[in-house]
């Protein structure tokens, strides 16, 4: 049997962040539900501790959503992470997705030591809520190599569950991410406790190219939108991605493929 990749799915998160692009509450619900019908194993809704209307519709999908995993972004503050466990109490399956940026200068040795400790802090808060955890280790291509791969070990010994190793301005290629995927496996000595995961932005139109590279690498999770919406120039298209694993012999997803036109359709409606 051919393994099966988690679909994540921020199209109601980072896809707000598009220019021109906000949905209604309304209409974040009905995503939702399209998102769950099709299969879609994690759907992030919004970041609250950023945008207070993201509180309302994290809570309003936790109830109505009965199959995915629904999930919110926090950054490494307790009361951010503390408003996503909130909002998704009423969840049958609840992810708190919590980031924290890692592009700490390597000779800053004080900076580097209170980062790991704000990794460890704030994933042991999450836990006390979920034990379903994502953390994502923000602007990792800056983040020197060594200390990359000390905050994936530390984050998966304080309870995540599932690793991100974000390409978060759209700079990387195949090649590279493919590489860095292996660097992180055969370095980090707990990785086999966690699920590496994918975030890769389309600033250099390679973001789903990049996604499918960090598969054979050993990811396992890739994060993409509808239409591709996302900051800037996007993020990896859904359908692209669940297409090609779709062809790939030795991967495949739950989505139900037939869905993939009426999704296409329905945020390029709301987007007017």
């Amino acid at each position: 049997m051919n393994e099966k990749i988690i679909i994540f799915d921020t199209t109601l998160r980072d896809g707000e962040l598009t220019p021109g692009v906000a949905f209604t509450l309304e209409q974040k619900i009905q995503l939702a539900e399209l998102l769950d019908d099709m299969g879609v194993d994690i759907i992030e809704v919004g970041y609250p501790g950023a945008f207070r209307k993201d509180f309302d519709a994290l809570l309003a999908v936790s109830k109505q959503v009965k199959q995915a995993t629904i999930c919110g972004l926090a950054g490494s503050k307790p009361d951010e992470v503390m408003d996503v466990a909130l909002a998704i109490k009423p969840a049958i399956h609840g992810r708190i997705h919590v980031y924290t940026p890692v592009d700490v200068p390597r000779q800053a040795r004080s900076t580097l030591d209170e980062t790991l400790d704000l990794i460890r802090s704030t994933i042991q808060l999450a836990r006390n809520y979920r034990d379903d955890v994502e953390w994502s280790a923000f602007n990792a291509l800056k983040s020197d190599p060594d200390f990359l791969c000390r905050s994936f070990e530390t984050a998966i010994q304080s309870g995540a569950t599932t690793i991100n190793l974000p390409d978060t301005l759209g700079n990387s290629a195949p090649e590279d991410f493919a590489a860095l995927v292996q660097s992180v496996i055969q370095r980090v000595a707990n990785i086999d406790q966690a699920t590496i995961a994918v975030h890769c932005h389309d600033d250099r139109g390679l973001a789903v190219a990049n996604s499918i590279s960090a598969l054979n690498a050993g990811a396992r999770q890739i994060e993409c939108a509808i239409n591709g919406l996302g900051a800037r120039k996007g993020n990896a298209n859904l359908a692209t991605v669940v297409t090609a694993i779709a062809q790939h012999p030795n991967y495949c997803t739950h989505v139900n493929l037939a869905f993939l036109d009426q999704a296409s359709k329905l945020v390029s409606q709301f987007q007017g």
